[in-house]
């Protein structure tokens, strides 16, 4: 397992006023194994579900140029160590409190020299309905520059909000976008193993994978309550309980 990082109270600070914090070089080789591994076994399943619907597309996974590959954690022996472990505890507890549900997972990944880029927006902004905001932990699965297409994020001092802002979709794409302005943001440019930590509502985006090898990612989202659409009872995504009062509850009979 990973060495918790020590995460102080100055990246809590930043994260309440800058909605993001980076954490460089905290994953050992053994984590990094069992990411690669599980998101090359997922891409190798998501294109035999292109073939069986005859079609290279599906919602925002593109084949050959990028993949988002959701909620599959389970899927994959001994990932949810990962995705529960000491380290995102400690990460969620710094950022959301003491309690703590797991609400999405996906892979993020750009094929090499065709990866699309992904347009500016803030996660809460996919959900389309009033929410609590939550935490997104963007794992760098491969070492991230510039020219793979890295996630960059713009503090909210730059853009000067914290708001939930209106998000238009782009009917070619399929992302929905948030941000159409000049502002380029802080860009992780950070070794395979280093985690970016960011609010719902901070705006992100990343470019396109102009390299000759494949860019993974690993983006797992914790929320402090469950979250439901209104007048709903079930939750939107997921929500297996992980932190209660800064414990971790977590059980795989939480999965079934």
């Amino acid at each position: 397992m990973a060495k918790v990082p020590n995460i102080t109270p100055a990246h809590a600070i930043q994260y309440q006023n800058e909605g993001y914090f980076i954490l460089d070089s905290v994953l050992n080789p053994t984590e990094l194994i069992l990411l690669r591994g599980a998101c090359d076994t997922l891409i190798e399943v998501m294109h035999e579900e292109m073939d069986r619907l005859g079609t290279d597309h599906i919602h925002i996974s593109h084949r050959n140029e990028r993949y988002h590959i959701a909620k599959q954690y389970n899927l994959i022996p001994q990932l949810d160590t990962f995705v529960f472990g000491e380290l995102m505890a400690e990460i969620c507890r710094s950022t959301i409190g003491p309690q703590s549900y797991l609400f999405y997972d996906q892979y993020v990944a750009k094929a090499q020299q065709h990866g699309r880029a992904f347009s500016w927006h803030q996660d809460s902004g996919y959900l389309g309905f009033p929410h609590e905001p939550y935490v997104t932990v963007w794992t760098a699965v491969d070492d991230m520059t510039i020219e793979n297409g890295t996630v960059s994020v713009l503090p909210f001092s730059s853009f000067g909000s914290r708001d939930l802002l209106p998000h238009i979709l782009d009917p070619e794409s399929g992302d929905k976008v948030g941000y159409s302005g000049e502002q380029e943001g802080v860009a992780a440019i950070v070794p395979a193993g280093s985690l970016v930590v960011f609010s719902s509502l901070s705006l992100h985006r990343s470019g396109p994978n102009t390299t000759n090898r494949l860019r993974r990612a690993y983006v797992t989202q914790y929320s402090p309550v469950p979250i439901k659409k209104p007048g709903e009872t079930e939750p939107f995504h997921l929500a297996v309980p992980f932190l209660q009062r800064g414990r971790n509850v977590y059980s795989q009979k939480a999965d079934v």
